[in-house]
């Protein structure tokens, strides 16, 4: 006979406005849906839902929830500068309790380490309860950065500073070793966290990467040349770069090997689709890239796949950071799925090893001259039409077989139904290796 389901809740803290909340949150929810009951809690500032700026995009959430059949609840975070009105944690408790008042047991699956603690603290005496971490990236070192501490020795942290980081690793070291899972969206971020808490068993861990909304993009590519004729690149080779200007996407170096590119074939063309087009511009012009071979757009997410398959060739470059050495881009998976080879830098997450065994596209060393990096580059973008047009339909299988949800999603359910059958990890019971 088979088991019941387990019931999942997915708990999300003060970013279901991000530009990544429909593809990376309700999707893979969706997903879920198909299989088992699915409860969606986020936690959002007052401001967020009282202000009207903000009315319309909480009412699509809720309306595709009802659509989806997810069972939704807006939990009101207090306000930044008064985070004393009221506890967050107990607000879970009260909720959970509402929501589930029985004692069967249900997975809750949370989006961060400061969700995961909460959660933690919340279900502390609740045996029945399974808390699963998914872990986004290296936060500890993203809070160092954000910080602008990175190579800072800590001594000269400010104390302020000093508590703001050794916060972010305590819930990191928290939301590991007392959750009974671990989701990452890298095979190297696993490898990070197992190196920095060895006590965990591997089973404990498992790789979900950020995937596409791959039907998104597949309904799209009828439309490229008409995509194409919109924008003014019929005729022209389209180099694209995807992503707001933020200092890791490495705009600059993005636009150095435009110019290379161009060099190389006179007919390239830059497209920008980014959340900051005046900063762009500012860029292409001090870049001095003639203005008439560019051209920058802005669009909200759901438009991104009408755009992008536009594209001949995607640009995704990152330094060489620990955040970017286990990151999982959603940028990447799009460009796959839109069927645009990438440039990708050394050492970006899983990327650059799917980049070059797969055929899909080039990887390039951004510490090498001019030279080196036109050499690296010519034999790709000058290859025959025919060529061309394998690797994009090598880049679209990739993203059909190994980055839609419905491959991780079946997985993750029989990850849940064992997790319930098993001991519940608790800081008492890890004592022994804290």
């Amino acid at each position: 006979m088979d088991r019941p389901s387990v019931p999942l809740v997915y708990l999300v803290y003060r970013e279901a406005l991000s530009s990544v909340f429909a593809s990376q949150v309700l999707t893979p929810l969706e997903v879920h849906r198909e299989s088992i009951p699915v409860t969606l809690g986020l936690f959002a500032p007052l401001g967020h839902l009282t202000r009207r700026r903000h009315r319309a995009d909480i009412e699509s959430i809720t309306q595709r929830c009802r659509e989806s059949r997810i069972d939704l609840g807006w939990i009101p975070s207090p306000p930044t500068r008064a985070p004393w009105l009221w506890s967050d944690r107990w607000l879970l408790r009260q909720w959970l309790r509402r929501k589930f008042p029985g004692d069967d047991p249900y997975v809750i699956r949370c989006r961060g380490a400061r969700m995961t603690g909460l959660a933690l603290a919340a279900t502390r005496d609740w045996p029945h309860v399974r808390i699963i971490y998914d872990c986004r990236g290296a936060e500890v070192v993203e809070a160092i950065q954000m910080a602008g501490l990175e190579g800072t020795p800590r001594e000269h942290w400010s104390p302020q500073a000093t508590r703001l980081i050794d916060r972010v690793t305590q819930e990191e070291r928290c939301a590991v070793l007392e959750s009974a899972g671990v989701t990452c969206v890298s095979h190297a971020m696993v490898s990070t966290l197992r190196q920095r808490y060895p006590m965990v068993p591997a089973d404990r861990f498992m790789v979900v990467p950020c995937c596409p909304d791959v039907t998104a993009f597949t309904a799209a590519t009828p439309g490229r040349e008409s995509a194409r004729q919109a924008l003014g690149v019929e005729g022209r080779y389209v180099v694209t770069y995807l992503g707001s200007l933020v200092w890791y996407q490495m705009p600059e170096e993005s636009l150095r090997i435009f110019r290379l590119i161009q060099s190389i074939r006179p007919d390239s063309h830059f497209l920008a689709i980014t959340t900051s087009p005046a900063a762009m511009h500012a860029l292409i012009e001090k870049s001095g890239i003639e203005k008439s071979t560019t051209t920058v757009r802005s669009c909200p997410p759901q438009e991104v796949p009408r755009w992008l398959v536009a594209s001949d060739l995607g640009l995704m470059l990152r330094d060489r950071s620990e955040t970017n050495r286990v990151a999982s881009p959603v940028k990447f998976g799009e460009y796959l799925a839109a069927g645009i080879p990438v440039i990708v830098s050394q050492g970006l997450g899983d990327c650059t090893a799917v980049v070059s065994d797969g055929g899909l596209g080039v990887t390039v060393d951004l510490d090498q001259s001019d030279e080196v990096l036109c050499e690296q580059l010519r034999t790709f973008v000058t290859a025959a039409p025919e060529v061309q047009q394998t690797i994009r339909s090598r880049c679209i299988e990739r993203a059909e077989n190994e980055l839609q949800w419905s491959r991780f999603v079946p997985p993750l359910i029989h990850w849940y139904q064992q997790l319930v059958t098993s001991d519940r990890i608790t800081t008492s019971n890890m004592a022994g290796v804290l």
